[in-house]
Parts: structure tokens; sequence; C-alpha cells
């Protein structure tokens, strides 16, 4: 069995409109392990699960919305502009940034 056979299985018993609400729940989780972090009540296995779950969730929703490639195209264009705010271009000659919209 594939990460795919799992995932759509999951889509086809529970329904887009749950796991949309499922995807809403897992990202609060990890929000939540992630500010007991912060107040020094972390759990590192904790935020490990949470983030496990939230992957997981995303592949699901890329899936229900049938958008992996403008996910990966976005991926790119923020992790571009990211960059260039850690590695600011000294010249102001910096790239153009593509937007995929």
């Amino acid at each position: 069995m594939t990460n795919y056979d799992i995932i759509t299985a999951a889509i086809d018993k529970y329904g887009e409109d749950q796991q949309i609400i499922v995807a809403i729940e897992e990202l609060s989780e990890l929000q939540k392990e992630l500010t007991k972090h912060l107040r020094g009540e972390g759990n590192q296995k904790h935020i490990a699960e949470e983030m496990a779950d939230v992957r997981i969730i995303l592949s699901e929703l890329g899936f229900i919305f049938n958008n992996f490639e403008k996910v990966t195209e976005w991926e790119g264009v923020k992790l571009h502009r990211l960059w260039q705010r850690v590695h600011p271009c000294e010249d102001g000659a910096c790239p153009i940034i593509y937007d995929p919209q």
C-alpha cells in the first residue's frame, strides 16, 4: 500500500469537507505544541508528531484541491523571496521574482 493509496482512501471514506476540517484541527494542534515550546513546556516528540500530521493532511489537501503543481510553484517563489530577505542584493540588481498567479 502506497501513501497515495492511504491518502485517497481517507478522502474517499471521510469526504473532502471532513478532511478540510481535519486539516484545520491538525494545524491548530501543531500551533498548540509550538506555543507550549515557547512557554518552556515543549515536548519534542509531540512537536514531531504534530508536524507529521500536518504533512499528511497537506498531502490530502493537495489531492482535494488538485493543486500540487501550483503549490510547488509558490514554494519556489516564496523560497526565493526568503533567500532575498536573508541575503539582500548588495548592488540593487536583484533578479525578478516570478509570480505564478
